[in-house]
């Protein structure tokens, strides 16, 4: 069976070889025997193995038994892989988490005398007991808590390993980055959401190979969790190791385990990368996904001889076997997989065998004459949910067919009496917009299958937001209903759908203030500038607190969306300043008159440097910052929309609040000994540095910057300073002269006509 064994050509080519499917920057190969195992040197050029049988001391009785020199050479041995692992290491002890601040020998890691274990144990269990997800996580990564990880007992391990839950550590920041493209989010320095999950799945190796270094071995509750996991970050190959380890170690699978390996198998690979804009099926795609060495962004779930249906029943043949019956996730999931191959009857069957909906009579037929669907109790694992109806909305709208999608939804809504929930709403809308695109190139036909208006668009919006749903639109639903008004040019909608994504970003902006907040409280004062205020002395008992790991957790989930949503912001401006005709072929007032009141009014959310055609030809504007660099203002304050003679806006205090990167970068300046190595501190101030360098200038802003505004420093001065560092240059103080006078765009734009 394809994937439940080792020696399976598609597992087994992914064990002796790096995977190029996740661009993992290191990458170790896994043996059969569950003792042996490969792993790269820390410079990732030379392979070394190593046999972790020995990693046990047993007694005469062939127990287990720890000892000071055992628990060196477990360290030893479960660290030696880098932090940046396949996660089909997560079984085997291949995972790392390295702590900067923590020996890297294993002498170093061994208590020494006048420690007292006992203070350390009772630390660890009161973390423990108290459940925080991110502290547990790293205590049970610590090194100096190996010991415990690994004699706790079964039932206590299971409890606090279903605290490392995908739910907190990644299935936030999976959705919020689903609308930033990859590319985004590696030009604003946020950590990719690759990046996300493969520290995650590392995580739980090490903590997995502690365990397993100590002679205990895995449950079903621990291989459902971590097959819950692979699932959650889409990873089949994680899945199929996990699976294959469960059958050596004897664990027999329950129906939730099945459920689980199949979703992981569906949505291997959909999260991440290029390869979540490539779940529509077409006649292109399908042809990409069965190369047997797919392109980037076509490397997850297969088609053809490696059909991804076809490993997905034969999970669900083998599970019917052992005698086991399908619920509702198990028919979401063949169904699903069947929409990945596009064989659109196999998922009507699904539909019609399981609920008695009949996809093809509802287009057919009236309400009154349609056979009603099978009745179930509400206890029954069969009786529908909202999992149900998203999966009709994915599988149909991925195969071009949203009308069938829409009425089989309400159907079965108006059948079983279940409310149609936001994120189905959400997905019809996206579905709804891709396939209102116009298609080109030789499969354009073919790609245009199911096409529909920019009308029925904005149907399923009004819909959507009607009395009945009361769906409260998102900054991406805005974008999608702007991009179709772009479209049409049709500028007057435009600006509504930015606008109303503009409100909605300082909504999280306000949410983002209140949560830093919180986290100034425990830091004394963080947002104090200036080396004449005073500050508190730092508690070192609150950075371990629980209340501080889960303020940190909130703000970096509000840090990101709001940085999602200023991307998003940027895209509506760069859509809004580089439409040709928006008032028409011949009509000037567009360049002359509208163009003039845009570029100062989004002037934050625009670069000094771009162009924009003319009837005349063209008109550039020249400044230090232009698109594909990490921001794009020179100062250090939040972007706002800027108010006109036209707008009627004023500027309030947020216009001069400064983003929060520059107040983190400040406080780091001012506390040079900041520990960093505590784990929320760490995460608080991740990337901040990177965020906040001065913009380089270009080349052409060199060239036609005047005397008096010729650069007091060199360009790699300036991309290597923050603000603050040449705040009085007299170049800095010229852009802020230029930003405190109404109707003044910041920047030296001269316009050159071609």
């Amino acid at each position: 069976m394809r994937g439940l064994v080792l020696a399976s050509e598609r597992f087994s080519s992914h064990l002796v070889a790096p995977s190029c499917g996740r661009n993992r920057s290191t990458q170790f190969a896994l043996y059969a025997g569950p003792t042996r195992l490969v792993v790269p040197a820390h410079d990732s050029t030379q392979w070394r193995s190593f046999n972790n049988k020995n990693t046990i001391l047993k007694d005469s009785s062939g127990n287990a038994k720890d000892s000071p020199q055992n628990g060196r050479r477990r360290f030893s041995q479960s660290h030696v892989a880098s932090s940046r692992l396949s996660t089909t290491s997560v079984l085997e002890g291949g995972g790392s988490h390295y702590y900067d601040h923590v020996p890297h020998t294993a002498a170093d890691v061994v208590p020494s005398a006048d420690e007292d274990i006992d203070a350390l144990k009772a630390t660890f269990y009161e973390i423990i007991q108290d459940g925080q997800p991110d502290q547990v996580m790293d205590a049970l990564l610590d090194p100096r808590n190996e010991e415990f990880v690994g004699s706790m007992p079964q039932t206590v391990f299971v409890e606090v390993f279903h605290l490392l839950s995908p739910d907190y550590f990644v299935v936030p920041f999976r959705e919020i980055h689903r609308p930033i493209h990859p590319s985004a989010a590696k030009l604003k320095r946020f950590e990719s959401l690759d990046s996300i999950f493969n520290d995650f799945a590392t995580n739980l190796a090490t903590v997995v190979s502690i365990r397993r270094s100590a002679g205990q071995i895995l449950g079903l509750a621990e291989y459902t969790h971590l097959l819950d996991c692979a699932r959650s970050i889409g990873d089949a190959l994680m899945a199929d190791y996990i699976w294959h380890s469960m059958t050596e170690d004897g664990v027999v699978p329950d129906v939730t385990c099945y459920n689980y390996y199949m979703e992981a198998k569906v949505w291997d690979k959909a999260y991440t990368g290029r390869e979540r804009y490539h779940t529509r099926m077409t006649p292109y795609a399908y042809r990409h996904r069965r190369f047997f060495h797919p392109n980037v962004g076509w490397q997850g779930y297969r088609t053809a001889e490696r059909s991804v249906r076809k490993e997905v029943l034969q999970i669900f043949n083998r599970m019917t076997e052992q005698g086991y019956h399908g619920d509702e996730t198990t028919f979401i999931n063949v169904m699903l997989a069947s929409s990945r191959v596009g064989h659109v009857q196999g998922m009507k069957n699904v539909l019609k065998v399981a609920w008695n909906v009949d996809i093809d009579a509802l287009a057919a037929l009236d309400q009154s004459e349609l056979p009603p669907a099978t009745g179930y109790d509400r206890s029954s694992p069969l009786y529908p949910s909202s999992r149900l109806l998203f999966a009709i909305a994915h599988a149909f709208g991925t195969n071009n067919d949203i009308s069938g999608a829409l009425r089989a939804i309400e159907f079965i809504s108006n059948s079983y009496d279940i409310p149609v929930p936001e994120t189905v709403w959400l997905e019809l809308l996206e579905r709804s917009f891709v396939l209102s695109r116009n298609r080109f190139g030789p499969d354009a036909k073919r790609d245009s299958l199911g096409k529909v208006p920019y009308e029925f668009v904005k149907g399923v919006f009004e819909t959507m937001t009607s009395s009945n749903f009361n769906v409260r639109p998102t900054v991406d639903v805005y974008r999608i209903l702007a991009k179709t008004a772009w479209d049409q040019a049709r500028l007057s909608e435009f600006q509504q759908h930015m606008h109303a994504a503009y409100d909605l970003l300082r909504e999280t902006r306000q949410k983002r203030r209140a949560a830093r907040d919180i986290i100034e409280a425990y830091l004394a004062g963080a947002s104090s500038s200036g080396p004449s205020r005073r500050r508190s002395q730092i508690d070192a008992a609150l950075l371990q607190s629980r209340g501080f790991a889960e303020a940190v957790h909130a703000y970096d989930v509000l840090r990101l969306r709001t940085a999602q949503q200023t991307i998003t912001m940027e895209r509506f401006a760069r859509l809004l300043v580089t439409h040709r005709r928006w008032t028409g072929r011949d009509n000037p007032v567009w360049e002359r008159c509208l163009l003039p009141q845009m570029l100062e009014e989004w002037q934050d959310f625009l670069p000094q440097s771009f162009q924009y055609s003319i009837r005349g030809g063209q008109v550039s504007l020249l400044g230090v910052t232009q698109w594909g660099q990490s921001r794009l203002t020179l100062h250090n304050k939040v972007p706002v929309r800027r108010p006109t003679a036209e707008n009627g806006l004023e500027l309030n205090k947020a216009a001069m609040e400064v983003d929060d990167d520059f107040v983190w970068a400040q406080y780091l300046r001012s506390n040079p000994g900041l520990d960093l190595n505590v784990a929320p501190l760490k995460r608080l101030f991740s990337g901040v540095v990177e965020r906040t360098r001065k913009p380089r200038p270009s080349p052409t802003e060199r060239e036609y910057a005047t005397e008096p505004q010729k650069l007091d420093h060199t360009a790699d001065e300036l991309s290597d300073q923050p603000e603050e560092d040449y705040a009085g240059t007299q170049w800095t103080a010229q852009r802020q002269k230029e930003r405190e006078i109404p109707g003044v765009i910041p920047g030296n734009f001269d316009m050159i006509f071609s």
